[in-house]
């Protein structure tokens, strides 16, 4: 069975060549607590295309809590808008790792912020499947 970590990568490298890719997801191995849910990438060829089905995949999703795209520096972020700061670069901010360990505290929040990642990746692979169908017709 495929991981949350290869099924996220395989949904956003749909969208184009990935460089880098990271997900925070699901139980740490070690004591089993809920990280805080997210994941960064990096495109070879980043476009306005792709942001924009990554954004309405969030739009579109019905979710628990406030999720946000970051795409104000090299590599992508989508995450809880409740670990992002305000401003232009929202995942730059000084206390990013401080807002994320105060969220990893609460694990009710975690969990229901990884159900709506693994919804938000269905929605993409989703939209990505249906336009990769279109521009083949």
């Amino acid at each position: 069975m495929p991981t949350r970590f290869h099924l996220a990568g395989e949904t956003l490298s749909r969208l184009g060549v990935l460089e880098w890719f990271k997900l925070s997801a699901g139980p740490h191995p070690d004591h089993g607590r809920l990280h805080v849910p997210y994941a960064g990438w990096r495109f070879a060829r980043p476009g306005p295309e792709k942001l924009r089905t990554v954004e309405e995949a969030v739009r579109t999703t019905p979710t628990q809590v406030d999720w946000r795209v970051d795409a104000s520096r090299r590599n992508w972020l989508l995450a809880p808008a409740r670990i992002l700061g305000d401003g232009p670069n929202p995942a730059a901010s000084p206390a990013f790792d401080e807002r994320v360990a105060e969220a990893a505290r609460d694990q009710e929040f975690c969990a229901r912020a990884l159900e709506d990642l693994d919804g938000i990746m269905r929605t993409l692979g989703e939209l990505t499947a249906a336009r990769e169908s279109s521009h083949r017709d």
